[in-house]
């Protein structure tokens, strides 16, 4: 009896450590990919030296693409916007509550320049428990004289 009560115990023990592995494997992954879509957007806006048009779509038929689904609360500063529909070619303001796929934020540089602030979200899930938390991933262009059209220099905060 104590031999049985002991494999049980055993076999729970070696159970819970793949959990623990399963998860951290999960999390590296994802968090991976964050990263990749993050630094794949970052060299998109600095391609087209700011927000445009043709930048906004091409960044959104990318997530699209690449089976990006993680979406996450933006911060509700001035300045701040989101995409919160892949579809559109436009950014809209960020609210606290609403959920986006990536906010960005423009800074001044020095002189005449600017860079983004890009944050991209990625998801916690394990396979049995489900999706337990999404995180924020940022991250920031380099400087540059920003060529944003006349369309976006009042939808994205200058």
């Amino acid at each position: 009896m104590r031999q049985t009560i002991g494999g049980t115990w055993i076999l729970q023990l070696m159970i819970l450590f793949m959990l623990i592995f399963v998860g951290f494997i999960v999390l590296t992954l994802n968090y991976s990919k964050s990263i990749r879509v993050k630094n794949e957007v970052i060299s998109m806006v600095e391609k087209y030296e700011g927000l445009n048009e043709q930048s906004i779509k091409l960044i959104n038929t990318f997530l699209e693409t690449s089976g990006y689904v993680a979406t996450g609360n933006c911060s509700s500063d001035t300045g701040v916007y989101g995409a919160r529909d892949l579809t559109l070619s436009k950014l809209e303001p960020a609210e606290s509550k609403t959920k986006y796929y990536y906010c960005v934020k423009k800074y001044r540089g020095a002189n005449i320049t600017r860079y983004y602030q890009i944050t991209v979200f990625y998801k916690f899930n394990l396979p049995v428990i489900g999706s337990t938390s999404s995180f924020a991933v940022k991250g920031t262009t380099s400087n540059f004289v920003a060529n944003d059209d006349e369309l976006y220099q009042n939808t994205i905060g200058d």
